[in-house]
């Protein structure tokens, strides 16, 4: 890893805990890695601000051009600024502009997802560039089949594709982890978080659940995300490699009862789920 990385790693609160689980624990890189992502998903409390969030106000999801921008609802929401060493990995190998791309997919999901929409400005002030850098930007991610929701396009489009949605297709299609990385240029460690969040949302869906506020307070994901995952399970289900992959996946999880494994798919599956999928399966 380059030095000036490792270094700066080494300075935050994520980089004292690796050190700890290796030097006063024993334990791997990679066990440390897999702990400390295990304890950022279920140990954090969701009113405390993690590392790298930041928290703003932006206008409200529900709310329509035509008035004046002082006139319509706004809501706070909390968007993942600095991903902490799955940032620093991705500008490592794929470069700046890349992070910036992926950060620009995460933080106008986070909005999408908490009910409110980050338009072009917002995006720019937030991740420090000009507003031709973010359309340029939001141009190359749609070329890859991504969409991107700001303000400005929020009401005048169809849904696309989320970067999400995206991914876990990929997986669906039989696609690795390093296929998908490759491609998308997100990390692993988030590749197996859609997948875990999407495992979730279908486990539901085998259990007869189809209500989206319902699995969506099962789960612990927003309403947004489990619409999205609902809809490509529909669609998914059609097809014969991908209906073949979604069963597996729900093999593996009756496989594993109601214990947390940590392993490529089950890891911190989330215990806000549990008593909707654990007991019946």
């Amino acid at each position: 890893m380059n030095g000036k990385f490792l270094r700066q790693q080494q300075k935050t609160s994520e980089g004292e805990f690796l050190y700890e689980l290796v030097n006063s624990y024993s334990c791997s890189p990679k066990e440390s890695e897999l702990i400390l992502e295990t304890a950022k998903q279920c140990l954090i409390q969701d009113n405390v601000l993690k590392e790298g969030e930041i928290e703003v106000s932006v206008i409200a999801l529900e709310e329509r051009s035509g008035k004046m921008i002082e006139k319509m609802k706004k809501t706070r929401v909390r968007l993942t600024i600095d991903n902490g060493k799955e940032d620093r990995d991705i500008q490592i190998e794929y470069g700046r502009m890349e992070l910036r791309r992926v950060k620009t997919q995460r933080i106008t999901e986070e909005a999408i997802e908490q009910g409110g929409v980050l338009s072009q400005e917002d995006l720019a002030r937030i991740l420090g560039c000009d507003e031709r850098t973010i359309r340029r930007d939001i141009r190359e991610i749609k070329r890859e089949g991504i969409e991107i929701v700001t303000r400005g396009v929020l009401h005048s489009m169809g849904r696309g594709q989320t970067h999400k949605h995206k991914i876990v297709g990929m997986y669906l299609d039989e696609q690795t982890f390093s296929d998908i990385k490759l491609k998308t240029h997100h990390s692993v460690g988030s590749i197996k978080r859609y997948l875990e969040s999407f495992i979730r949302v279908l486990m539901s869906w085998h259990n007869k659940l189809r209500d989206i506020r319902e699995i969506s307070l099962g789960t612990g994901l927003s309403e947004y995300l489990v619409k999205q995952y609902l809809e490509l399970i529909e669609q998914s289900i059609k097809d014969k490699q991908r209906k073949s992959k979604m069963e597996t996946l729900i093999a593996q999880w009756k496989r594993a009862g109601t214990r947390v494994k940590k392993s490529l798919i089950l890891d911190c599956f989330g215990r806000k789920a549990g008593h909707m999928i654990g007991e019946v399966i």
